[in-house]
């Protein structure tokens, strides 16, 4: 990525959505977060290991402080970032399939992996099932 040198206001606004959400997700970083969420859609594309499948939402908390953070950051910030996080998760919705009893509007949060691999012995969630 081939942004600009990013003023004290960005970086303040980047600090500060990471302050004000640090009691439900921790001490993070938006690059940590853009990351996270990347390798997560990485897995769901290559296949979702079942044995997972309970840690599933809070592998999903990365989208939900991007969502959370995003309103916070500059628009300079957003307008970097934008195309990056609109490509993860139209990667994301094509490697998904709406939870059971959703839309296909869904959003991420709503929405599970397509190709699930293993445990066949497995009791997948009731919204998991076909």
């Amino acid at each position: 990525m081939d942004m600009e040198v990013l003023s004290a206001d960005d970086y303040e606004s980047v600090h500060r959505a990471s302050r004000r959400l640090a009691d439900r997700y921790g001490v993070v970083t938006l690059n940590a977060m853009v990351e996270a969420w990347e390798a997560l859609v990485r897995d769901v594309e290559e296949g979702f290991d079942a044995e997972l499948v309970w840690e599933y939402p809070q592998m999903l908390r990365c989208r939900a402080w991007l969502a959370e953070a995003w309103p916070e950051l500059t628009d300079r910030i957003r307008a970097e970032r934008q195309a990056e996080l609109d490509a993860l998760d139209a990667r994301f919705e094509l490697a998904t399939v709406p939870l059971h009893g959703q839309t296909d509007e869904a959003k991420w949060h709503s929405r599970r992996p397509l190709r699930i691999f293993g445990g066949s012995s497995l009791e997948l969630p009731t919204s998991w099932r076909v």
